[in-house]
């Protein structure tokens, strides 16, 4: 037993030896390795250094130097443009072809950006703080309820809103199957959700904010900024504004999306917001959150209404004020709609919504339509167009990403901030949900609550909203 012991005890040492002098060599190797760099970076730079063109480039900046302080001493700009050519002239006259300045700039102005990019990316905040339960999607674009997802606090500007209530639409269906795909990640970090328009409760205000705790509020968020669907929301105070005063939270999420849509249809349209009285309108797709909205407005101010809709919501759409009313069928066309304004006259406006009976492409016969009598701008379509950088092909995708953040960086720099509020509509930010607060308060707006889903069942709110059955705007509630 001794001499096993006294064998294992000699291999034991010969084992740590060796592992010693392995240690010891790759230590030297890299210490060797080091060295080498160093020697090369150091000849590379020395070489570089002492090459024709840079001697001439010091001496040329010694005398630039000296001219400048000359030029203040004597009470003149510090710095000639014409001589600054001159020498710029002659120093890169036949050394640099025009070819490789151009390279230069080019790669100076691409890796610039890029980095600029990757740096901006890469200090973005992080997400740190509570965790509530939020309807997130997947890669395969599925929508799972999680109890666990993280909400940043509110930083300056910011709040931290409590969300009651959220609404969901056709919107949300085409973010789902890629709208706004290639914007989103240039403008939050947060994962893809559902939910537009809101309702709740600050519970947090960052400085420079003038909502307080415990105001009840609402708001929107567009498909380029994420979603409504978590119960903890932090959100531009920019974006939010008081709710109406003795509104439920899931009535009040039905409005400020649709709401929205139609005060940004009615500035859209040639007549403005008060022009309407004695105008004979058409609304496609009244059944919407934003038709209703809108049908609510025009009879308001005079307009004779007239609503494109199936037939089991005509006493609906009659008790919001339509005055006449054209049958759709499947056919999702623009015959039946010329027919009945041949029979019954043609309109001074139109406004096509984005319901599920509505027809895919625009009238191509406007004139079977509007009235001759009619401006360019009578018919206003509400259906979202197509983005633009949906489209882009890679290289011109990520040349719009620098040019983004460029743009991004160049507002910080004149002190406008690194929000992202120019990309917003007018009419979603505080001072349209504030006129949609007044509207509501004086009478002339009503929330056209549909149905009310729990977060567990949003499949089954999504399509009822994409359906024909719905009629006003689908919400879903935090219990």
């Amino acid at each position: 037993m001794d001499e096993f012991k006294l064998r294992a005890g000699e291999k034991l040492e010969a084992f740590q030896e060796a592992a010693k002098a392995a240690a010891n060599g790759g230590k030297n190797r890299v210490q060797d390795v080091a060295s080498q760099t160093t020697e090369l970076i150091h000849e590379a730079f020395i070489e570089l250094w002492q090459n024709e063109l840079f001697v001439e480039s010091r001496e040329r900046v010694g005398v630039w130097t000296r001219d400048a302080v000359q030029r203040i001493k004597d009470g003149a700009p510090p710095l000639s443009p014409v001589l600054l050519y001159e020498e710029l002239v002659a120093l890169f006259k036949d050394r640099m072809w025009r070819r490789s300045v151009a390279l230069f700039a080019c790669g100076v102005v691409l890796g610039g950006s890029a980095g600029l990019l990757l740096g901006l990316r890469a200090s973005s905040r992080v997400s740190n703080g509570p965790h509530a339960r939020a309807l997130l999607a997947q890669p395969d674009r599925a929508v799972l309820l999680v109890d666990d997802a993280v909400t940043p606090g509110a930083g300056p500007g910011e709040v931290l809103v409590r969300v009651q209530a959220f609404s969901v639409c056709a919107r949300d269906r085409a973010v789902l199957r890629g709208r706004a795909a290639a914007l989103r990640p240039l403008i939050t970090r947060s994962q893809l959700s559902i939910g537009r328009g809101f309702a709740g409760v600050v519970l947090d205000a960052g400085p420079g904010v003038s909502l307080e705790l415990g105001d009840e509020v609402w708001g929107c968020v567009s498909e380029w900024s994420g979603g409504a669907a978590s119960e903890l929301l932090t959100i531009r105070s920019t974006r939010v504004s008081k709710r109406p005063q003795g509104l439920a939270a899931d009535t009040a999420a039905s409005l400020p999306w649709a709401g929205s849509l139609a005060l940004e249809a009615l500035d859209k349209a040639p007549y403005g917001l008060e022009g309407w009285k004695g105008k004979r309108v058409a609304i496609i797709g009244a059944t919407t959150g934003e038709g209703l909205a809108l049908l609510q407005l025009l009879s308001r101010k005079g307009a004779r209404a007239c609503t494109a809709a199936p037939q089991q919501h005509r006493t609906t759409l009659h008790d919001f004020g339509s005055a006449e009313f054209i049958e759709t069928d499947g056919s999702r066309s623009w015959a039946g709609i010329e027919a009945s304004a041949v029979r019954a006259g043609l309109w001074d406006a139109l406004f096509c919504c984005d319901a599920q009976h509505t027809p895919p492409a625009a009238p191509q016969h406007l004139a079977a339509l509007l009235k001759s009598t009619a401006p360019k701008r009578a018919f206003i379509d509400l259906r979202p167009s197509v983005l633009l950088t949906d489209r882009l092909p890679t290289p011109i995708w990520l040349l719009f990403c620098a040019s983004f953040y460029t743009y991004r960086v160049l507002r910080c720099f004149l002190g406008l901030g690194n929000h992202t509020d120019w990309l917003e509509r007018p009419r979603q930010l505080s001072p349209g949900l504030d006129q949609l607060a007044a509207l509501v308060d004086s009478g002339y707006l009503t929330p056209a609550l549909d149905k009310v889903y729990l977060p567990q069942d949003f499949e089954a709110a999504l399509a009822h909203a994409c359906s024909d059955e719905a009629i006003g705007t689908t919400v879903i509630r935090f219990p």
